[in-house]
């Protein structure tokens, strides 16, 4: 692939990351929370009790990044951790009430990517595959990146939320 096609492939998918990262950053704040804590309070809510290092894999994190982040949570009251009774090496993360109520909160904001997405979704048969091919290709790029765990647990807890 040429220098152009590069450039071409990373700004354009650079710009589109930046219009969902501002919206994710704005609801989240909205709601006194960092991105990266209402992203933990999603994944918890989807595997109910948590390791910590389930939490790192799904998320995309180092195991340390989620330890900051549970230790904010805690803090806030959101989540609690309690030690595998067989082997106590291990915590689970759980969310607590209040947690529950501020990840419900959270689904109270639209991202525009979403917005512009779904309408082009709807205009037509043709855009309605193309966004289909393009959620394939999509789940093929981070299968490709990030392993068959990680997008079995996209496609497991899309299912699980409806």
């Amino acid at each position: 692939m040429d220098s152009t096609v590069t450039h071409l492939l990373i700004n354009l998918l650079r710009g589109t990351y930046k219009v969902l990262d501002e919206d994710w950053q704005k609801s989240a704040q909205k709601i006194g929370l960092t991105q990266s804590e209402q992203h933990l309070l999603w994944i918890v809510y989807f595997e109910k009790k948590a390791p910590m290092s389930r939490i790192a894999e799904v998320g995309l994190w180092d195991l340390s990044t989620v330890m900051q982040v549970i230790k904010r949570l805690k803090h806030k009251g959101l989540v609690q951790t309690i030690k595998d009774e067989n082997d106590l090496r291990v915590s689970y993360v759980m969310l607590t009430e209040e947690g529950e109520q501020k990840r419900v909160q959270s689904t109270e904001f639209t991202y525009k990517i979403t917005e512009y997405v779904m309408n082009y979704y709807s205009q037509s048969e043709e855009n309605k595959q193309f966004i289909e091919q393009m959620v394939t290709f999509y789940k093929d790029l981070n299968q490709h990146f990030h392993g068959k765990e990680f997008t079995n647990w996209i496609e497991k807890t899309k299912k699980s939320d409806q």
